[in-house]
């Protein structure tokens, strides 16, 4: 599921606001932890679990004129302190899947961003996981002008630690081209593939691939869980 999203956001012109738990990154932390061990559970292929995806890392909240997509500028001790806790909080709990964000952060933009993807990430907090883009974003490298075509996009993208593209098909379209003219090692795209196959056998999804289409039905809007949402939003009240 692409979710927690847990962005902090402190600028209410930015229509995504609504989405995450507000401009505290100490409870952006807590809420982060939570919504993991909610989602993934003590056995993520349990049938009732589902792998999270903490986005959108890092920094999307901050752009500039609460207009979405725009740039972000945000000093490291900002970074360290306001906008890294809440996903530092979702690995520590072991979410299985990160999200890069859209937006071009102190310019570079968050998709071709090795030092957070791979050095923060994956060297400081020992993120074990995969990395998903955001909509389009590989391709979209193209227009923060960073890169010039698909194929570049995609070993940017690769090569700073996005290990599947969402939507743009950059990677299906070009890596093997790529990796044949030398533009990307195959080191890159087997540890990209490693990390994919591994949080998908933690999920189970080799041994049952398949979701039972029924329980929708069966487990949505049940009398019980109407009730327990009910006393949540009057608690909340």
């Amino acid at each position: 599921t692409f979710a927690p999203m847990i962005d902090i956001a402190r600028d209410p012109r930015w229509g995504r606001v609504a989405e995450g738990n507000g401009e505290d990154p100490f409870l952006g932390a807590q809420m982060a932890a939570a919504a993991v061990r909610g989602f993934q559970g003590d056995e993520l292929s349990a049938p009732e679990k589902i792998v999270a995806c903490a986005k959108h890392y890092v920094g999307y909240g901050s752009a500039e004129g609460g207009r979405d997509y725009e740039n972000g500028e945000i000093s490291e001790p900002t970074l360290r302190d306001i906008y890294l806790p809440p996903f530092e909080s979702a690995v520590k709990a072991g979410v299985g899947t990160l999200m890069s964000a859209f937006l071009d952060l102190n310019g570079i933009p968050a998709t071709a961003n090795r030092r957070l993807l791979t050095d923060v990430l994956r060297g400081e907090w020992g993120f074990d996981g995969f990395v998903v883009s955001d909509w389009d974003s590989v391709a979209e490298l193209i227009k923060h002008g960073v890169a010039e075509d698909r194929g570049q996009a995609a070993a940017l993208a690769l090569h700073a630690g996005v290990d599947m593209d969402m939507v743009s098909n950059a990677y299906i379209e070009t890596l093997a081209a790529s990796l044949q003219s030398g533009k990307v090692p195959a080191e890159e795209i087997d540890e990209a593939v490693r990390r994919i196959r591994c949080i998908k056998q933690r999920a189970g999804l080799f041994e049952s691939p398949f979701t039972d289409i029924a329980r929708a039905s069966r487990d949505i809007l049940t009398e019980k869980s109407r009730a327990l949402a009910r006393d949540f939003a009057r608690q909340s009240m």
